[in-house]
């Protein structure tokens, strides 16, 4: 038995109107989700940006350390293990000094390290200042103009 009852007048199908509704719903949704996906990209990249920085700032401090305060203190006014004092020096991808071999993104940044002589009480030190900053035009550090970032350290000279 057959509750329902189909009239030659009645159709089966969408109306125009209804699938340009339902498409017109579905392109707001697709926008939506592309534009989630598209924020989760850009942060992701931010991210990135922010910790090979970190690393290329941590980086020299770790081979300082493995050289000791004293050498590090004895060629204070020369290069040492690839690394230039006091100067902006733009960071390549691999290291023909150190056999350092670093992400192709981080030729897009600059380094700058910084010596100061500490005495204390007799005993000497060194303290090393890293700054990293953009080389590449944008910002992906996320810092605003002119700001960089900076890691320090202190070594003790040992005897």
């Amino acid at each position: 038995m057959n509750f329902y009852k189909i009239s030659p007048t009645t159709r089966a199908a969408f109306s125009f109107v209804e699938a340009m509704l339902a498409m017109l719903i579905l392109g707001l949704l697709a926008a939506g989700v592309f534009m989630m996906i598209s924020e989760s990209n850009r942060g992701t990249t931010s991210a990135y940006q922010q910790y090979l920085a970190e690393q290329l700032a941590r980086e020299p401090l770790e081979v300082f350390r493995f050289l000791g305060g004293r050498k590090v203190l004895n060629n204070q006014s020369q290069e040492l293990a690839g690394y230039k004092f006091n100067e902006w020096q733009k960071i390549v991808e691999s290291s023909e000094t150190g056999g350092i071999k670093r992400p192709e993104d981080a030729t897009k940044f600059e380094r700058r390290i910084t010596l100061t002589p500490l005495n204390k009480d007799g005993t000497e030190g060194v303290l090393i200042q890293v700054d990293v900053r953009s080389a590449a035009e944008g910002n992906p550090l996320g810092l605003e103009t002119g700001q960089q970032l900076s890691r320090s350290a202190i070594l003790v000279a040992q005897p």
